[in-house]
This record gives C-alpha cells, sequence and structure tokens, in this order.
C-alpha cells in the first residue's frame, strides 16, 4: 500500500486529499471558425502555435477555500525529426502528444486500497474456516442426509478449530459455543431429531423442516460474524487513512460480503431476511 500523499493548497496552505479530479479539455478556433478541443483542435486552430501547449488538465479544488487547483493531463509538443538520407541531413517537425494520470492519489483510489485489504482479509477467513465445506451442504435435499452431514461438519469444526476433540459430546460442544439463545435450541432440538430419525420411523413436522433449512445459514453468519468482528474492529484499520469516511469502508465491505452470501445462499427467501438482517447489525456490534 503506497504512502498518502497530500496536496498543499497555495492559497490558504491546507493540506488534502482530492476527491476526485475532472478533466477539462482546451479549445481551439480553427481556420473555419469552429472550436475544437484536443490534438486536432490544435492543429487545426489558426494562428502561430507555439512548440508546446497544454491540450488538457486535470482540476480539483481545496475543500477550504474552494481554489482550483489545475495539473497537466495531456501536453503536445513540435519535435524535430532528422532524417538520414544519403550524406544529406534532413530535418522535418512532428507533433506528439504526452498522456499524464492523476498527479496525485484520489479518495476513491485510498478508499479502493483499504477496502482491497479487507477483502483479502476476509478471503482468509473463508479459507480458515473452510466455507466450502458448509456451502455444500446446502444443495442437500434430503432432511436426514442434511442432518447427518451438518452434524458432522459441526463436530470436525469444534475439534480441528476449537481444540474441543476431547469433549465428546456434541452438546456440550454446542453449549462451548457460545451461540446465541435461538440458534444453539435450534442445534439442540434438531440433534434430537437426528437422533429420533436414526433410531426409527420419525415423520418431520414442518416447523422442523423449516428450522432445518434455515439452521445452516444461521449457523454460517455465526462463524463470519465471530471471525468479521476481530478483523473490522481493529483500531489499525484507518490508520494513515484517518481521512477516510468510515462509513463509506463498510459499505464497501458489505457490497464484498453481500455479494458471497447473497450467491451462495439466496434462494431460500428466509435465508435471504437472516442476511439483511446480518449485514445491517455486523459494523454496529463492531464499532471501534
Amino acid at each position: 500500500m503506497k504512502d498518502v500523499e497530500m496536496i498543499n493548497c497555495p492559497v490558504c496552505g491546507t493540506k488534502f486529499i482530492p476527491r476526485t479530479f475532472y478533466p477539462e479539455d482546451a479549445i481551439f478556433s480553427t481556420l473555419d471558425g469552429k472550436k475544437l478541443s484536443g490534438f486536432n483542435g490544435y492543429i487545426s486552430s489558426r494562428g502561430v502555435k507555439p512548440q508546446e501547449v497544454i491540450l488538457s488538465t486535470w482540476k480539483t479544488y481545496c475543500p477550504n477555500c474552494n481554489y482550483i487547483l489545475n495539473f497537466v493531463k495531456e501536453i503536445v509538443r513540435k519535435e524535430k525529426l532528422h532524417i538520414q538520407k544519403g550524406i544529406s541531413n534532413d530535418v522535418s517537425s512532428k507533433y506528439n502528444s504526452y498522456y499524464f494520470g492523476f498527479p496525485f492519489g484520489d479518495y476513491t483510489q485510498y478508499l479502493k486500497e483499504v477496502s482491497k485489504k479487507m477483502e483479502d482479509g476476509i478471503k482468509s477467513i473463508l479459507k480458515e474456516l473452510d466455507i466450502e465445506t458448509w456451502e455444500n451442504l446446502y444443495i442437500i435435499e434430503d432432511h436426514f442426509k442434511f442432518l447427518v452431514k451438518f452434524y458432522a461438519n459441526l463436530e470436525h469444526y469444534c475439534d480441528t478449530k476449537l481444540g474441543m476433540k476431547e469433549e465428546k459430546d456434541l452438546i456440550a460442544k454446542v453449549r462451548k459455543l457460545k451461540l446465541n439463545e435461538n440458534l444453539e435450541k435450534h442445534l439442540l432440538d434438531l440433534n434430537v431429531v437426528k437422533d429420533k430419525i436414526i433410531k426409527g420411523d420419525y415423520e418431520l413436522s414442518s416447523s422442523e423442516q423449516s428450522t432445518i433449512r434455515t439452521v445452516l445459514v444461521k449457523f454460517v453468519l455465526f462463524l463470519l460474524k465471530k471471525q468479521l468482528e476481530s478483523l473490522i474492529n481493529k483500531k489499525e484499520l484507518l490508520k494513515g487513512y484517518e481521512f477516510l469516511n468510515r462509513t463509506d469502508l463498510e459499505s464497501e465491505i458489505k457490497s464484498y460480503i453481500s455479494h458471497y452470501l447473497y450467491s451462495t445462499f439466496n434462494s431460500d427467501p428466509k435465508s435471504k431476511k437472516q442476511i439483511n438482517i446480518f449485514l445491517e447489525n455486523i459494523f454496529e456490534e463492531a464499532k471501534v
């Protein structure tokens, strides 16, 4: 990540990060009285042409005094060409134009840099959680197979990620996760349902079927929330970039997370509701 370089306003001395740069082309009058911009306008313009002229500029303004600053965007130069023909050396002229990008980083560029840093952190979290293991459960339509696989994944997560291998009781493992009361109750109840199905014929109620379809999303959101809070709550998040609006950064991160969640779990309307609540609350609960 590059160092932050601020503009120093020549009028009021304020140092600032430009919100953005606006392009503006120079306008030239042609021999037939038309107004043209850019290289063609310069070549077609009447009168003596200077050896060098600015064709366009980047404009920005000081947020303190509103002074407008101009920086070169494109410049044209009349340059000599030496053409060797036998023993003679003919000299002709050619117009060359040169383009310059933004002279300073603007607000959007710095925001994207910090957002990219956060996105990389989220990707690491998803990889660490082995999130694809949970994603793959979503396509299992048979409720019994889903429950068996879900609780197998849950035990594996507790054993490998949380060091609960010595704990053999699944109920104890679930309680050690420190879930919210509603999610913990669902996991414990569905574990009982799973055991009943294994022992013999058991017909799932409509309520139990509904809970089965939503418990996966709720648990994945719990895993993400637990890890994301440690990432987005760091005081170092905006260190060196204090000029960034935290709300803007949160919006960028929300966009990235929501794209992942909706593309993975959005086939169920109840899942969409859970995702919306998650996105609304994740930053409120993790303010620095």
